[in-house]
């Protein structure tokens, strides 16, 4: 069973003022992963629940056990706490899963908004919002919820949605190479995290082989020759700083789609070194779409990740939610 903490505290009254109040002081959530980035999740707790305690702040934290998990605490601090805010201590996977459940009740007409301290390995949900990896920054932002904006969610198969992005073939695989990588957690506990996607790019590259699929954008088809990944993105970042589609937004109303054709492997040797900068958009291997529903079919199954996560394989249906989740973010 999950291991759950409670703790309350609340501010008292000063001494001087004799008449008796009902404190009202708003009890946030929390849903913590504490082996998110090779346990840097639990030495960030630690941290912040000092912080918490020391401050006389009321809270209810949740801890993760496994995978899938952070969904149904995210579900029960709603329900039966009635918290308004919810702070995910962990990695992209952590937040995609605590979302998801937050999502599932902001369709019922239930609203509570998400704020993230980073801890995981690429953290690129953390970049698109301008939250700080310094944990007691990122938790002073969550306290003080002064800005927060709607964002998109990209609604897939099996009723799951995903925050970053969604895609089907070479990136796939790399992530699901990476998460089962050992090199992930040695890399972890030394901040560098983000090179395990790199590693696990090169070692996709040399072996993988592309099929041909076809994509759909708003009732429009496209045959795919050679198709290496098709990506839909809700923000610029994936795979730990890769800038898949620069020009993402997840305020407009759309999402992006990038794409990847070639016959020969080392034809895309320049997009390797330049999608971490975003530069590779003007490859003549790389096409972009923009639209509200895509589906994905390919000749073969190709294995589809959803913010980082494994998410089956194609054939792949994907609806976009316009301004279905409340996050809290950084000025």
């Amino acid at each position: 069973m999950p291991f759950t903490i409670y703790h309350f505290t609340y501010y008292k009254r000063p001494i001087q003022q004799k008449r008796q109040v009902t404190s009202t002081m708003e009890i946030f959530g929390i849903i913590v992963n504490p082996l998110s980035g090779n346990g840097r999740g639990s030495n960030i707790w630690m941290e912040i629940k000092e912080y918490l305690h020391t401050h006389h702040i009321a809270y209810l934290a949740k801890i993760t056990t496994k995978a899938g998990e952070a969904a149904q605490h995210a579900i029960t601090l709603i329900q039966e706490h009635h918290v308004k805010r919810i702070l995910v201590i962990g990695g992209d996977g952590t937040i995609h899963e605590a979302a998801g459940g937050i999502w599932q009740l902001h369709t019922e007409g239930v609203t509570c908004a998400l704020a993230v301290i980073p801890a995981g390995t690429g953290n690129d949900f953390a970049k698109a919002y301008g939250i700080p990896t310094q944990p007691i920054k990122a938790l002073q932002i969550a306290l003080a919820a002064t800005t927060t904006v709607q964002i998109d969610l990209l609604h897939a198969i099996h009723n799951q949605v995903a925050v970053n992005s969604i895609g089907a073939g070479f990136d796939g695989m790399v992530a699901k190479i990476t998460n089962e990588a050992s090199y992930k957690k040695f890399l972890n506990r030394f901040g560098l995290g983000g090179l395990s996607y790199f590693i696990s790019i090169l070692r996709v590259f040399v072996t993988y082989q592309p099929s041909t699929a076809w994509l759909e954008v708003d009732g429009t088809t496209y045959e795919l020759p050679h198709m290496w990944l098709a990506a839909v993105a809700n923000i610029p970042f994936y795979g730990g700083s890769i800038q898949i589609c620069p020009t993402a937004s997840p305020h407009d109303g759309l999402a992006d789609v990038v794409v990847i054709q070639s016959k020969g492997r080392f034809r895309l040797l320049p997009v390797l070194f330049t999608v971490y900068q975003g530069k590779h958009t003007k490859h003549p291997a790389v096409s972009f779409y923009k639209g509200k529903n895509i589906s994905i079919r390919t000749e073969k199954p190709l294995l589809v990740q959803a913010d980082g996560e494994y998410a089956g394989s194609t054939p792949l249906h994907i609806e976009l939610i316009p301004a279905a989740l409340s996050v809290i973010r950084s000025t």
